[in-house]
């Protein structure tokens, strides 16, 4: 299968976009691998043909009614393959399995990307130009709303197949990055909605964004993942780019989920 993955220059398109309502939100979502999109640098670097399977295929257009309901939005404009805002930068140099590499050299299906090692300042400006802006964003929301709000509550928002046979799975790390209300309250919202739930399934714990912010004072995350066929298709998913959607499925998903997050903002906004 040909690599069809949407290229842009760096200098084309911004690192991050970031979706402010006029009123300042205690809620936040950040939306980490929802771009396919690579840089030049990377198309020529890599294997020829090699596939960048397991992004969060559509997720941006699943959740575009987000700032109707006043949440902030912030997402990166560019692929978890170019490098994982998801990450601790600590990792940089990691080169093993994905789940552990801030810039992958291996697919999601343990297929090399390039042939060789990436020189240190490839590394280094990938950081600079891609992963900096994305936590400087987030942060930079999440002190704005901490001025307006006692707390301040980070939904990371994500995608997957394999790990769950559940329509949602929340990533809490054991309990540690959130409240019990506040999770009792998404998990409800989302159970009142039809869909099937899980909590810490094994490889959707929740990753470094919930874990980090979590951290702050006044700051309760979860991390959200949505399977792939419960929003893009009922089928199998395999060692694949997914270009196509079943657009009944999606469009009744995305209203359901609508539906969700408006029960949660009437809870946080009490």
């Amino acid at each position: 299968m040909a690599n069809n993955t949407t290229i842009e220059r760096s200098g084309n398109i911004e690192a991050v976009n970031i979706e402010r309502p006029k009123i300042l939100s205690p809620v936040i979502a950040s939306i980490p691998h929802g771009s396919s999109c690579i840089t030049s640098e990377m198309k020529n670097s890599m294997i020829q043909n090699a596939l960048l399977t397991n992004n969060d295929w559509f997720l941006n257009d699943l959740y575009d009614f987000l700032y109707k309901l006043n949440i902030i939005k912030i997402s990166a404009n560019y692929s978890r393959y170019v490098v994982d805002v998801n990450r601790n930068i600590n990792k940089k140099h990691i080169e093993g399995d994905y789940t552990e590499s801030l810039i992958y050299h291996k697919t999601t299906f343990s297929k090399n990307i390039y042939e060789n090692s990436l020189p240190n300042i490839v590394v280094e400006n990938r950081i600079k130009e891609f992963y900096e802006p994305y936590h400087t964003c987030l942060l930079n929301e999440i002190n704005n709303s901490l001025k307006e709000w006692d707390k301040v509550y980070l939904l990371d928002l994500h995608s997957f197949y394999a790990q769950s046979t559940a329509d949602v799975v929340l990533g809490t790390c054991g309990g540690s990055t959130c409240s019990y209300e506040f999770f009792h309250s998404v998990y409800k919202a989302f159970v009142d909605e039809g869909f099937t739930v899980k909590v810490d399934e094994k490889g959707l714990k929740g990753g470094y964004i919930v874990s980090h912010y979590s951290s702050i004072e006044n700051v309760e995350a979860i991390q959200i993942e949505i399977r792939y066929t419960t929003y893009i298709e009922d089928r199998y998913f395999g060692e694949e780019e997914v270009y196509h959607k079943d657009d009944i499925l999606f469009n009744k998903t995305k209203e359901r989920l609508e539906r969700v997050l408006k029960n949660i903002m009437k809870i946080v906004e009490k």
